[in-house]
């Protein structure tokens, strides 16, 4: 993914879904309120290893290359709060192409951030899955979960970044392959406390290179009108164009080959 443009459009199609939350819950019962403190103590040891088969088990529901299963609204399956889901479902306001797909609490990863993901859907196939993830937080977890489904990495390293308290970290970024699936763990560089794995088909990227593009024609700027000068403007038009030439050649020149610079770009 570009992170820049598709990434920050996923993360913002993410975040509209808590606002049509329904109204709020009304006050639960007080023996169902005692209930969660029933948990064994050793529940948070057990979450990691459950978040590995949930992790499985959410995929083979939602199998990439195959037909988007046909799910019902998650407007019919919201709990009483409105902020998660009661079972797998999916959000109709998508545009077609990038489409939330509720995931229930009891059967998604403990590491996914939220009850929703970003299924990319080519016609009706489903062709890639965005799963936002508590970054730094869970990866660990997450990368498990990646390797018990997927082998080893055929790329891992650390990558150094700054929490928004300006505190260093070191986060996991890595890549998996099964062709022609591709997939990749990272977090986000302005805050390592999100994250994100893509699990993307070559259809997937195409689709998101073209929301790229849709994206940057739309934030261009008009074009000028046409000049009525004559020799002069065209004159002026090829200096402008040598110019354009001359700093292009410049900033090349003074670019170092480093490694990627977004993440998703490997």
């Amino acid at each position: 993914m570009r992170f820049p443009i598709a990434g920050l459009a996923v993360a913002a199609l993410l975040a509209t879904s808590v606002a049509q939350a329904a109204p709020a819950a009304p006050a639960a019962p007080v023996a169902q309120a005692a209930q969660p403190a029933a948990k064994a103590p050793g529940a948070a040891a057990a979450a990691l290893l459950d978040g590995k088969d949930r992790f499985s088990t959410m995929l083979d529901t939602l199998e990439i290359g195959s037909p988007l299963p046909a799910l019902p609204d998650c407007a019919d399956h919201r709990t009483p709060d409105g902020k998660d889901v009661t079972a797998y479902c999916v959000e109709l306001r998508g545009d077609g192409v990038m489409r939330q797909v509720g995931v229930p609490r009891d059967q998604r990863p403990a590491f996914m951030d939220g009850p929703r993901l970003v299924a990319l859907v080519d016609g009706n196939a489903l062709v890639g899955v965005i799963v936002p993830t508590d970054g730094i937080r869970s990866q660990d977890a997450a990368a498990q979960a990646l390797n018990a489904r997927y082998g080893k990495p055929f790329r891992q390293e650390m990558v150094d970044m700054k929490d928004t308290a300006g505190k260093s970290v070191r986060s996991i970024h890595a890549g998996w392959m099964r062709k022609p699936l591709t997939v990749e763990l990272y977090a986000i560089p302005e805050n390592p406390a999100e994250g994100t794995i893509e699990l993307l088909l070559p259809q997937a990227r195409a689709l998101m290179a073209n929301r790229d593009a849709e994206v940057a024609k739309s934030l261009a700027p008009p074009p000028a009108p046409a000049g009525k000068g004559g020799k002069s403007d065209k004159a002026d038009k090829a200096a402008d164009k040598t110019a354009d030439k001359a700093e292009k050649t410049d900033k090349a020149d003074k670019k170092a080959p480093a490694k990627p610079v977004n993440p998703g770009s490997w």
